[in-house]
């Protein structure tokens, strides 16, 4: 994976990084670690504004090398910092009812039963529930793709969780 493509050098990275600060893409999303742009060519670049943001381009990149699933988008790939992490761009879904009727359920509930996420959740450390929000699905080839799955068990507990301190 790393290094699919000849033009996916460091200074194509360095290329990106210039084109972000001149506004060059148009912004697609953003989150609590990530800022999402459509680099206009069917792919879009997440690039990490701190150290979540990093840990979640990891997770992405170390998922799409080892998953035969299908169920995620293809990630092409990753700046040697994991600042950068190119992947393929997928249409919004309006709500999680698309990913419902692919799979013939007709409730989150029932989405976690389906075997194939229940064991990509497992095997990748996933959130379950977070399957069961739209915004981390999207349409590739008329089908859904999990678009966001950086945010796992292990970066939840190192980034996200507030530690309780003894008083």
């Amino acid at each position: 994976m790393k290094g699919y493509y000849d033009d996916f050098t460091e200074p194509y990275f360095r290329m990106i990084s210039s084109n972000i600060k001149r506004g060059s893409y148009r912004l697609i999303g953003k989150g609590s670690g990530r800022t999402v742009y459509d680099l206009d060519n069917g792919q879009v670049v997440k690039e990490a504004r701190n150290m979540r943001g990093i840990a979640q381009n990891f997770e992405e990149y170390r998922i799409a090398l080892a998953d035969r699933s299908n169920l995620f988008a293809r990630v092409y790939d990753v700046s040697a910092d994991y600042r950068f992490l190119i992947m393929d761009k997928a249409e919004r879904i309006p709500d999680i009812s698309f990913v419902w009727n692919y799979f013939r359920v007709g409730s989150n509930e029932e989405l976690f039963l389906v075997s194939g996420l229940r064991l990509i959740s497992e095997q990748y450390h996933l959130l379950i529930g977070d399957l069961g929000r739209a915004v981390n699905w999207g349409k590739i080839g008329g089908r859904p793709k999990i678009i966001d799955y950086g945010f796992t068990r292990q970066v939840r507990k190192k980034y996200y969780q507030t530690r309780h301190r003894s008083r």
